[in-house]
């Protein structure tokens, strides 16, 4: 995990998610899963490049598989992004997630 990326647990999401100002960019994601390892990287590149805009979390779906289920989140990676602890814009899962479009994404969300 880098500087720019905090990991978290269910006990923390309503801490660091709906108690934060601001955007936030969370990432359900599993281990040994190729596209959640294909978006480590990207998802550190965005988290850099915004840094002071938008924070970015990780969270691991299985060991937080209650959370998961009432977010409705039931594969991986699953990004959400909330604004001031609301949930905003459009969801992105799988391995079709684009740089561009997380970057596009995050730009919207984060003002």
């Amino acid at each position: 995990m880098s500087d720019h990326v905090k990991e978290i647990t269910k006990q923390d999401y309503e801490r660091e998610v709906l108690a934060a100002k601001g955007a936030v960019v969370l990432d359900f994601y599993s281990t040994e899963c190729p596209p959640c390892e294909a978006l480590a990287p990207k998802y550190e590149s965005v988290a850099e490049a915004f840094a002071g805009r938008a924070r970015f979390l990780k969270i691991f779906r299985q060991g937080n598989r209650d959370l998961a289920v009432r977010l409705g989140v039931t594969g991986s990676p699953t990004l959400l992004f909330f604004r001031d602890g609301q949930e905003v814009g459009e969801r992105m899962s799988g391995e079709e997630i684009k740089k561009t479009a997380l970057k596009a994404q995050v730009e919207s969300i984060s003002g």
